[in-house]
């Protein structure tokens, strides 16, 4: 077999359109959850709930719709949540930075969790240093970085 630069350009557009359909296919159900959650007050529930932990990691309620969504789905899609919410001005520049912080060790806790336990890692252990890893830097961020540099609105276009 030899190699046809027509032929790799086709591939790679037949490749990029499925992995863009796979996208959309989990991504826009995603978003339609989201929103049906946030009309039907099932959302404020959850943040309610979860307050404390807004507390503990001092972002507002408003920031912990794309921690949950980080959390349990993973990076690439709580980060869509996080500039979808950051376009539309509900979060700070502190909120996303917190957040950005916290998913960078503990994101997908189901997913990355259960393949991990399969093969043969303990479950408390890993759970539970992976959310205290992400408090602890979390706050450690909080708590060293210039208040104002954290703090600053941006324009509800800007992602800056």
């Amino acid at each position: 077999m030899e190699f046809s630069l027509t032929n790799a350009i086709i591939d790679g557009f037949k490749a990029g359109f499925i992995g863009l359909k796979d996208i959309a296919l989990i991504v826009m159900p995603l978003m339609v959850v989201i929103e049906l959650a946030k009309d039907s007050g099932v959302l404020r529930h959850v943040t309610d709930r979860l307050q404390s932990l807004a507390a503990l990691l001092q972002i507002s309620k408003e920031s912990l719709l794309p921690l949950v969504v980080g959390l349990v789905i993973g990076l690439s899609y709580g980060s869509g949540v996080i500039i979808n919410a950051a376009r539309e001005g509900y979060l700070s520049k502190k909120d996303r930075y917190v957040v950005a912080v916290f998913l960078s060790l503990c994101h997908s806790v189901f997913e990355d969790t259960l393949l991990l336990v399969a093969l043969g890692a303990s479950l408390p252990w890993l759970l539970g240093s992976r959310v205290l890893l992400g408090i602890i830097a979390a706050a450690l961020v909080t708590r060293f970085f210039p208040q104002q540099s954290l703090e600053r609105k941006s324009q509800p276009a800007e992602l800056g």
